[in-house]
């Protein structure tokens, strides 16, 4: 019983449905600390789930004298489930909090979202500790969470089986814990010293034929390349254990765009 009660509340309950537009997936409830008088909460979901909320437009830029890109990111939709506040077996509580696209890169297929809420999350995902996944092999067990086809969060189970595949020039691990769309964006678990560890981002899966998905062959992010994401978009703070915290990496971020800022109009001068 209380195996299950961990799995609940380390695996189930740390898992959301992200919508953006007509679409959506999963996303992993990864942090939740306080932030000056209130609370940041942050979610880790797939670029391809929050895709179609990022707009880019060619417009006129006054101060450079000539057109440039500009990015708009609306805001998108995260659901929370609320299990204890349902009967027993039944389809739990559900209610909605918008939230905004804070980081995201397309190679890595990752996007950071922060809740636009100020009370704690009550269940976070425990990150794998970094630098100690040599610990995880192929035949460790996994556990595999999210909204598959937009459906409340569902668990399957497996192994992984495969580590060794790159995709896009990226590295992606394999498990037979079942996905299938809308898992993306959702979890990879392991179990070590009686806990539940989040290991990686589950965003593909193999087709076949006329895209028929073959469940078990499912791909997931693994935490190296997590926690890769993270330093280069400058959220070391999510990183357990970091001497950064949310605010030395704001202003990092802040002097990062400054400088782009920067470099642009020298650039604009330089082309007149």
């Amino acid at each position: 019983m209380e195996n299950v009660q961990k799995l609940h509340e380390q695996v189930l309950y740390s898992q959301v449905r992200v919508k953006a537009g007509q679409g959506g997936g999963s996303g992993t409830i990864i942090y939740s600390n306080k932030f000056d008088s209130h609370y940041s909460t942050y979610v880790l979901t797939c670029h391809h789930v929050i895709d179609s909320a990022i707009t880019v437009k060619k417009e006129w830029d006054s101060r450079l004298g000539r057109d440039r890109k500009k990015e708009y990111r609306q805001l998108v939709t995260v659901d929370f489930f609320d299990y204890q506040n349902s009967p027993h077996g039944s389809v739990p509580v559900t209610y909605s909090t918008p939230a905004e696209i804070v980081a995201y890169d397309t190679p890595h297929d990752m996007a950071i979202l922060k809740l636009r809420t100020v009370e704690p999350a009550k269940y976070t995902a425990n990150l794998y500790p970094k630098g100690e996944h040599k610990d995880i092999n192929i035949g460790t067990k996994t556990i595999a969470v999210g909204s598959a086809l937009l459906h409340d969060p569902i668990i399957t189970e497996g192994i992984i089986t495969h580590q060794g595949d790159e995709i896009d020039y990226k590295v992606y691990w394999m498990s037979s814990a079942q996905i299938i769309f809308g898992n993306s964006g959702g979890a990879m678990f392991t179990e070590r010293d009686g806990n539940y560890y989040f290991i990686g981002v589950p965003s593909r899966v193999d087709v076949v034929g006329w895209g028929s998905a073959v469940t078990h062959l499912g791909y997931f992010s693994p935490i190296p390349r997590v926690y890769d994401f993270f330093k280069e978009q400058l959220f070391h703070f999510l990183v357990p254990g970091s001497k950064h915290t949310e605010s030395d990496c704001l202003k990092e971020q802040e002097s990062r765009e400054e400088r782009e800022e920067r470099r642009l109009y020298l650039e604009g001068v330089e082309n007149e």
